[in-house]
């Protein structure tokens, strides 16, 4: 009998994880249910294969799907139709197969959210609550739409964070190149020169030399110093502890964290705003969300609200003193006594969006001249060091 991993909530809000033999998904997460437990995501055990389709499916293939899918099905034509007329047309092998295994699935247990529960990797934990959320209160066109607009915003800030990092990358890149090339090349060619012509070498010059000739003699110790200061990292950013400390870092880090901070809170305030608005609770849409984040120290902020909403306290007083700012629990807190949490959460949201932006406008104006000035200062410190020894030489043989 095939085995199915799971997550899911007790009767006490407690996550639970493991695993359960049974004849399809929809018996899984029968047995769960018998078992008093609110199944969050079950899927099939995975199998090893000795091939497979290549390629991944990316943010962008999700979202053309969830167009395509929502333009046919609004129009009238049942799901599965839907889902098969996408199948044949998607040029992406993998995410065709897919496809192609929720529709096996669909006929089979009838329902679409537990199909796509079968592949968490392409149907993110807020995916799935909103197309489950949908099913149970007949409106999976609209929860489609709504996909749809929060796929192509979330996608839209992702490009746009990208773009901004790209071009002070790019002057590092070149600044670099400029300032190595007169540092381990024209340098040393230039200063060869002076030595044969006998003139005096000032003391600054031996500076720049003593710096750039160390690092050409023990380039390789650096090099495999930096590299095994990177694995490091990465290993420990593996360990639970070390992925909480790493994301709680860069929100901190100088100039850039503030953008990062503010995008993953971008994140959460649109996610859990649009389960929230398809039907979910509370602590199953928080539960949800924290499959998405990807930031650990956010998600350990929201097993804290979780924490305090079990004891009894309400969604705003629950973030306080958390990596939250006061605005945005002063809006949770007004929704809560109107019972307009979910609209609150997408004003919170609207918010972060531009200020996203503005972040992002403010950090270059202020990077780009740094990068600027660190290389630009170093070329310079390089070729003063070179030019002044040689001009004096030159006076010396007039």
């Amino acid at each position: 009998m095939p085995q199915y991993t799971y997550q899911a909530v007790d009767t006490k809000n407690k996550r639970v994880k493991g695993l359960i033999p049974a004849r399809d998904l929809g018996h899984a997460e029968e047995q769960l249910r018998e078992l008093g437990l609110y199944p969050i995501s079950v899927q099939a055990q995975a199998k090893r294969k000795s091939g497979g389709a290549r390629g991944k499916v990316t943010s962008k293939d999700v979202l053309s799907f969830t167009i395509q899918l929502h333009l046919m099905f609004s129009a009238g034509l049942p799901l599965l139709q839907s889902l098969q007329n996408i199948a044949e047309q998607e040029k992406n092998a993998k995410l065709r197969d897919v496809i192609q295994d929720v529709c096996k699935k669909i006929e089979s247990t009838g329902s679409f959210s537990e199909a796509i529960a079968a592949h968490p990797k392409v149907f993110p934990p807020f995916y799935l609550g909103a197309i489950r959320a949908g099913e149970q209160g007949g409106a999976l066109v609209d929860i489609l739409d709504e996909l749809a607009i929060s796929l192509e915003k979330q996608d839209a800030l992702q490009a746009e964070l990208k773009q901004a990092m790209m071009y002070p990358a790019m002057i590092v890149v070149v600044m670099s190149s400029v300032t190595g090339f007169y540092a381990f090349y024209l340098m040393p060619k230039m200063m060869k020169l002076v030595i044969e012509l006998g003139a005096p070498i000032p003391w600054y010059t031996r500076g720049v030399q003593f710096v750039i000739g160390s690092i050409m003699t023990f380039w390789i110790p650096i090099v495999v110093l930096i590299g095994a200061a990177v694995a490091g990292i990465l290993l420990y950013r593996r360990t639970e502890s070390g992925a909480y400390t790493l994301s709680y870092v860069k929100m901190k880090f100088p100039l850039f964290g503030s953008v990062i901070q503010k995008s993953v809170l971008c994140t959460f305030s649109h996610y859990l705003s649009l389960l929230l608005h398809s039907g979910f609770g509370l602590l199953p849409s928080l539960e949800l969300v924290k499959g998405t984040i990807g930031n650990k120290s956010i998600v350990r902020s929201i097993e804290t609200i979780e924490e305090r909403i079990k004891r009894g306290e309400s969604f705003a007083d629950s973030m306080k003193g958390l990596p939250f700012p006061g605005f945005m629990v002063t809006m949770i807190g007004l929704g809560e006594q109107t019972g307009k949490v979910a609209e609150q959460l997408s004003l919170v949201n609207a918010y972060f969006e531009k200020d996203v932006q503005r972040t992002i406008k403010k950090v270059l104006t202020i990077v780009e001249p740094l990068i600027l000035v660190v290389f630009g200062g170093a070329s310079a410190l390089i070729l003063l060091s070179t030019f002044f020894p040689l001009y004096g030489s030159m006076g010396a043989i007039q």
